[in-house]
């Protein structure tokens, strides 16, 4: 199990990063979420804090082709809703 935290602050695109611990692209304003088998997991649970989230690319590159591809099917595109006119 790896620990995981998730940063506080978005990225340009809006997302929240999910990190591995020792990354060294975390950012020092960031919050704990815990120890978990997968970064799949990880990201899963960062989502109830923060709804749009990402797995750091250099965290990923150490996941195998399989948990990588489940991964992509998790992100999520939301529409603006539309204004209702009554």
């Amino acid at each position: 199990m790896t620990h995981y935290f998730v940063d506080n602050r978005s990225q340009p695109d809006g997302a929240h990063e999910v990190h591995a611990v020792g990354c060294k692209r975390m950012a020092s304003d960031k919050q704990y979420l815990g120890d978990f088998l997968s970064c799949e997991e990880a990201v899963l649970s960062a989502r109830k804090e923060y709804w749009q989230t990402a797995s750091c690319v250099r965290c990923m590159e150490v996941l195998s082709a399989s948990e990588t591809a489940r991964l992509a099917q998790l992100m999520f595109e939301f529409l603006p809703a539309r204004a209702t006119s009554t």
